[in-house]
Formats: structure tokens, sequence, C-alpha cells
């Protein structure tokens, strides 16, 4: 679901958005969404190199675009999903104290403290999503109301 509340919320930032930010020096709403992939990225590639394969993290010298962020975190949340199964079966994740649930809990915690981020940069730019993006966040059934309009 945290995957899923991560396309959610990119869909819905218009692509001339994508650069607001809270404050000088701080990542734009673009690279969050950046980070999340990255941050995936990193973990992969230390604790399960194969899962890592095919997938380049996003140059840190240009805005990517929506286009970009969106195929980005689909590759790694795949391999991702790959990973935690493979760490579920194993029993552990490696370089991580604790078992595979708490793993996941901190992506997910992770994940959720970056789209609030960005949520906060659009708003400090007076770029405000409408109220039922914000709320679909916590409301599932939106999402998957979304995913049946998409033809997702």
């Amino acid at each position: 679901m945290s995957c899923e509340a991560n396309r959610f919320l990119l869909e819905h930032v218009p692509p001339e958005d994508l650069g607001a930010s809270y404050s000088p020096r701080t990542r734009s709403v673009a690279r969050q969404f950046a980070h999340m992939h990255d941050v995936r990225l990193r973990w992969l590639s230390h604790a399960a190199p194969s899962f890592a394969k095919g997938l380049t993290a996003l140059s840190k010298d240009e805005e990517p675009t929506k286009k970009q962020l969106l195929a980005a975190l689909a590759a790694s949340e795949e391999a991702m999903a790959g990973f935690l199964e493979q760490s579920v079966a194993t029993g552990k994740v490696k370089s991580w104290k604790g078992p595979p649930a708490t793993f996941l809990g901190y992506v997910v915690a992770h994940e959720a403290h970056h789209r609030a981020l960005a949520i906060v940069a659009l708003r400090a730019a007076e770029k405000k999503l409408p109220q039922e993006v914000v709320y679909g966040l916590w409301d599932w059934g939106k999402r998957a109301s979304h995913r049946g309009k998409r033809g997702e």
C-alpha cells in the first residue's frame, strides 16, 4: 500500500509543481520521490545485489520528470518486493537488526515521511492538492477506485 500511495500522490502532482520545495537547499517534490527510489536501491545494492541489477540511481544533477520517477519507483518497487519475499523466507535482512517485518516497517515509515515532505513543499509553494488526493492517501478505497478509473 505504501508504493500505491507513492504512485497516487505523484500522479496527482502537476508536472510544473515537481520543482517546489519548502525552503532553499531542501529537496524538491521530485527529489523526495527520487530519494525514495535511491534509498531502495542502496539497500538492495548492499543487502541483495542480485535484486539491484538493472536499476540505476536518479541523477542528483537534474530534476527527474514524472515519467522517470514513476518508472524508477515501479522498478525498485518490484525489486524490493522480491527482496522482502526472500527476506521473509530466510527470516533475516542483511545488516538489519530485527526480523524482516521491522525492516518493512522502516521502509513504509521512511517513504511516508518523504510523501509528507513532498506535500509540505507543495503547500509552502502555494500549490494546493485537491482534498480528494490528500485524503485519498489515507483512504485505500479511494485509491482502489482510482486504479479502476485509470485502467490499472
